[in-house]
């Protein structure tokens, strides 16, 4: 039987160890919040956002754009926020109007003030394997800017025993985005793990049991409800659930978990797994970004 991650208790930890780190930033840290029109999932996750900046006494800035604003005007915004010295990060939430496509909306951030890890410069370090990567992976992850979910999976990983022990280790990657598949791919090759994406095309082609019943780590991130079946899973196998949609009208992940955690060494929830960490992750960027400015 699985061990399950306990997110409660990774995040009270987190907590403490960023108040700490927090110290010498005091009353000095503000994040913006940019979001075009309204969205449920991005209000739930801005509720969250300013929620912790609270708690940690962080300067919280929303910025509400109208929904039919032109590129343009969006753009103006966004390098007004990037030339504002009182704002340390910023955060671009998701979705975009439409015909808006990422590269171009994530190329607007400044490079340092880019706390999601989006922009393409951030992006371009674990292309290239920057030496900032190796400490991502070890004791002092604070060297480059990476997706907080990512940060929150490292995490899980860590906890799993399996961060220091990726050589040659077969991995598969459900799911291959900018914020999370990506970058999490990029890390993981660079640490010499044996790394296979798998996305839609590697579904409709009726493959995806095959890539995940091979795999010593398994990382899904789709939001498709039980699209990972517990059967596939390897016996002793790393499971990391960073998916998350609803099954007969209740929050669930990629994973059938009841199943799964009969046969994986270690397993994370939906709810209650990797998710809960990714605000306060953001917060840890955050601080990174401070630590850039000074």
């Amino acid at each position: 039987m699985a061990v399950v991650f306990d997110a409660q208790k990774e995040y009270d930890s987190l907590e403490k160890s960023l108040k700490l780190e927090l110290k010498p930033f005091l009353n000095e840290l503000c994040l913006a919040s940019v979001a075009v029109g309204e969205n449920y999932s991005t209000s739930l996750y801005r509720g969250s956002q300013q929620k912790i900046a609270k708690k940690l006494g962080i300067e919280y800035s929303p910025i509400d754009l109208k929904a039919d604003i032109s590129f343009e005007d969006f753009k103006s915004e966004i390098e007004a926020l990037n030339d504002n010295k009182t704002v340390t990060g910023i955060i671009i939430n998701k979705p975009f109007p439409s015909g808006w496509d990422e590269e171009g909306v994530f190329s607007l951030l400044a490079e340092k003030k880019d706390v999601e890890g989006v922009h393409p410069a951030n992006l371009g370090k674990l292309f290239i394997g920057d030496k900032a990567v190796a400490s991502t992976l070890g004791e002092n992850p604070s060297a480059i800017l990476i997706s907080p979910t990512v940060r929150s999976i490292l995490r899980a990983l860590n906890l799993s025993d399996s961060l220091g022990k990726l050589y040659g280790r077969k991995v598969a990657i459900v799911g291959f985005s900018l914020l999370i598949g990506k970058p999490l791919a990029l890390l993981l090759a660079n640490a010499l793990a044996t790394v296979t994406i798998a996305q839609i095309g590697t579904y409709e082609k009726g493959d995806l049991a095959e890539c995940v019943s091979d795999a010593d780590i398994v990382i899904s991130a789709v939001g498709v409800p039980h699209l990972i079946k517990g059967d596939w899973i390897k016996k002793g196998a790393i499971v990391i659930d960073v998916g998350t949609g609803k099954k007969d009208g209740k929050l669930t992940g990629d994973v059938e978990f009841d199943a799964a955690s009969k046969k994986a060494a270690f397993i994370t929830p939906v709810p209650g797994g990797v998710g809960k960490l990714t605000t306060m992750f953001l917060y840890y960027n955050l601080i990174i970004a401070a630590k850039f400015k000074s």
